[in-house]
């Protein structure tokens, strides 16, 4: 009868342990998994003249020139390198195309960065041989019908959104804990956000297109999932 309390106690304490030691865990791990491995500002390049409607534009300008930012777009860059002063950006990438270029230059040095990373994967989507391709309307008529098709030699949004992903990736693990500027175009830049949101690819388009100059952020895990931060700035 005397080890009855003793036998008591240690069950007492058993059990008050087994309550104890998961939610010292669950806390641990979902510390682990708030910290993001790496924080991506998705930006879509500033205005360019090929942005603006063909009336409201000179006359005669060479593809170029077209591709090259407006004044109001150099306003934007400029802005967004003052707009992510002070987030631990650490690198800045930018698709090969001109006006992305001019994009992520103004971004790094309003930061005080090295020039911007060039990566293809950034770049817009690839028209390929068939010229209905080649008008963008051809691509929202058919993300509007639920349809992503790959016209010849060409990418679909899911190649597009594929490549770019990718890079994405192994920039995470190049740079982990830190943050970095992505300048990309419209239809790349809403299919990663469109990813982050859980977005359905086709209609990613429409829900998740941002305007020219805007940024969006995007938080990977250390476990490799990718959730959209915050709204637009």
């Amino acid at each position: 009868m005397a080890r009855r309390p003793a036998t008591a106690l240690l069950v007492v304490m058993l059990v008050w342990l087994s309550n104890v030691e998961p939610t010292v865990c669950r806390d641990l791990s979902d510390g682990a998994a708030a910290a993001p491995a790496l924080r991506v500002y998705v930006v879509r390049h500033a205005q360019a003249w090929k942005n603006v409607p063909s009336l409201l534009r000179p006359r005669g300008m060479s593809d170029e020139q077209l591709d090259a930012l407006t004044p109001k777009g150099v306003a934007q860059a400029e802005s967004l390198g003052k707009a992510l002063a002070g987030h631990d950006v650490g690198a800045v990438y930018s698709s090969p195309a001109h006006r992305a270029q001019q994009t992520a230059e103004a971004i790094a040095r309003g930061l005080g960065l090295a020039p911007p990373a060039l990566d293809e994967a950034f770049a817009p989507l690839a028209a390929g041989t068939d010229k209905s391709a080649l008008d963008w309307r051809w691509r929202t008529r058919n993300f509007d019908a639920g349809k992503d098709p790959r016209p010849a030699e060409g990418e679909s949004l899911a190649d597009g959104l594929a490549r770019a992903a990718r890079a994405i990736d192994a920039i995470a693990a190049q740079h982990p804990g830190s943050s970095v500027v992505v300048v990309t175009h419209g239809e790349i830049a809403a299919a990663l956000l469109g990813r982050a949101a859980g977005t359905p690819l086709v209609a990613s388009y429409r829900k998740n297109f941002i305007d020219e100059g805007a940024v969006r952020e995007i938080e990977i895990a250390a476990s490799g999932k990718w959730k959209l931060a915050r709204a637009e700035r």
